[in-house]
């Protein structure tokens, strides 16, 4: 009777212990296809595009998109979003990609 007592109680621990894992790879999952989506965002805008970003640190830089890579996009700050001020980079930023929370392009 105790070894019935001990196998159904590890049976319920198993179970546990499944459901868990299961609900932790369902987030991870659905973490990472949130950041494809947004990182494939970042990375439909091409060279020239003004947009400004927002980073995790609450920095916003505006400027033109000068190249997308695989972890960093580089910024150069621009003056002006439209006309002659468009054209002249202030200053060049290399961003995380993961650390962009907002794109706002401009028109």
């Amino acid at each position: 009777m105790e070894d019935e007592q001990f196998w159904e109680l590890t049976a319920g621990l198993e179970n546990e212990y499944r459901s868990e894992q299961e609900a932790e790879a369902a987030s991870i999952v659905a973490a990472a296809n949130r950041e494809r989506r947004f990182v494939d965002e970042l990375r439909s805008c091409g060279p020239g595009d003004v947009v400004t970003l927002v980073t995790t640190d609450h920095a916003a830089l505006r400027g033109r998109i000068l190249n997308v890579g695989i972890d960093t996009l580089k910024l150069g700050e621009v003056t002006e979003a439209t006309g002659i001020g468009r054209l002249r980079v202030v200053r060049v930023h290399d961003v995380r990609i993961d650390a962009v929370v907002r794109l706002v392009r401009e028109r």
